[in-house]
C-alpha cells in the first residue's frame, strides 16, 4: 500500500472517529460544498453568474449520470430535441439522449481513420450544419476512445461556431 493511501485512510478513520464525517446519504443535489466549489472553478469566482447567485451545481454519480441529468434538463426545461455526439464515442451517449426523449440523435465527425487524427474540417462542417439549440456533446479532454483532443486554437474555433449557431 502506498504511504499516501495509508495516510489518507488514517485521516478518514480519525475523522469518522471524531464524528467530523459519516456514511450517511448525501442530499438529493449532492454535497453542497463540492457542487459550489466545482461551479466556482468552472465559471470563475469573479463570474457575474456566481456573484449574482444565478448558478448552482448538482453532484451526479459518474460521467454517465451527469450526462443523463443534463440531457433530462435540456429536454424537459429547455425543450431541446436534437443532439450530436462524436464519431466514435461511447455507445451509451446516443441511448442516454434517446431515453431522455430527444427526437433527433445525430453524429458529428471527429476521427479521421486515414490520417489517424482529428477530422477538424469535418467537425466544423457538421457544427455549421446543426440547427439552433442542438446539444453538442463534447469530451473536454482525453477524448474517449481516440485520445485525440483539439488544440486550444481549435477549441476557440469550435466555440465561435457553437456561439454563432446558438448551439448548446
Amino acid at each position: 500500500i502506498l504511504p499516501v493511501v495509508k495516510k489518507a485512510e488514517h485521516l478518514l478513520a480519525q475523522q469518522i472517529s471524531d464524528e467530523k464525517i459519516n456514511h450517511e446519504y448525501l442530499p438529493v443535489l449532492g454535497l453542497d460544498s463540492f457542487a459550489t466549489g466545482a461551479t466556482n472553478m468552472l465559471l470563475g469566482d469573479n463570474s457575474p453568474a456566481v456573484k449574482e447567485g444565478r448558478c448552482f451545481g448538482v453532484q451526479a454519480l459518474s460521467g454517465t449520470g451527469a450526462l443523463r441529468n443534463g440531457a433530462e434538463f435540456l429536454q424537459r426545461i429547455l425543450g431541446a430535441d436534437t443532439c450530436y455526439y462524436s464519431t466514435p464515442t461511447w455507445g451509451n451517449h446516443g441511448l442516454i439522449f434517446k431515453n431522455a426523449s430527444f427526437k433527433n440523435i445525430r453524429q458529428y465527425r471527429y476521427w479521421n481513420p486515414v490520417t489517424r487524427s482529428l477530422d477538424f474540417a469535418g467537425l466544423l462542417e457538421d457544427l455549421e450544419a446543426a440547427p439552433e439549440n442542438a446539444v453538442i456533446i463534447l469530451h473536454a479532454c482525453a477524448h474517449n476512445p481516440t485520445g485525440v483532443d483539439p488544440t486550444p486554437e481549435q477549441w476557440k474555433e469550435m466555440s465561435a461556431v457553437i456561439k454563432k449557431k446558438g448551439l448548446l
